[in-house]
């Protein structure tokens, strides 16, 4: 007889990276993320093993930094579906929705779309760092190119950090 895992008995078994130190496990999450961003199509369908590598990549608050400044309004055509599809997968009400969800709000925040990034900033635990951050630029009426501006600031720094100053991601 053979068991079939779910999303949530994979993301059981691998537990969060929320406290992390890791470069090695934060370059694979990143270049993961990375690859997923680029190689993206309509929805295609992983399996449970994968999409919680992702999921569980992403706790680590340095590969969704790294993937915050993978977010671009040119690629949103790809974007947009890739995030979507990451928080439609993810277990609600759990750490694993909190990256899709606010890189998702971000992407559309830089959009000008404020009320699809309030929306999806919803499915995101209020507690969430990121979450909070974004919230308080929204509150603040910050223009999003100036959002932009701090992204792209902050990615060298992230790169760096995971990296080190042999890679220029």
């Amino acid at each position: 007889m053979t068991t079939t895992m779910t999303i949530n008995d994979q993301l059981v078994e691998l537990g969060t990276l929320v406290d992390n130190k890791s470069k090695e496990v934060q370059r694979t999450g990143a270049l993961l993320i990375q690859k997923f961003f680029n190689e993206f199509k309509d929805y295609h369908v992983m399996d449970a093993k994968q999409i919680a590598n992702h999921l569980y990549y992403l706790t680590d608050t340095q590969v969704r930094d790294y993937a915050l400044g993978l977010i671009n309004s040119d690629k949103a055509e790809t974007l947009i579906p890739a995030l979507e599809y990451l928080l439609a997968v993810a277990p609600t009400d759990t750490i694993y929705i909190n990256a899709p969800a606010t890189l998702l709000a971000v992407l559309h925040f830089e959009m000008s779309n404020i009320k699809e990034a309030l929306l999806t900033l919803s499915n995101a635990q209020e507690d969430y760092t990121l979450a909070k951050l974004i919230h308080r630029v929204i509150a603040a009426g910050w223009e999003a190119k100036s959002f932009v501006k701090m992204r792209n600031n902050l990615h060298p720094m992230v790169v760096l950090g995971i990296f080190g100053e042999e890679n220029n991601a």
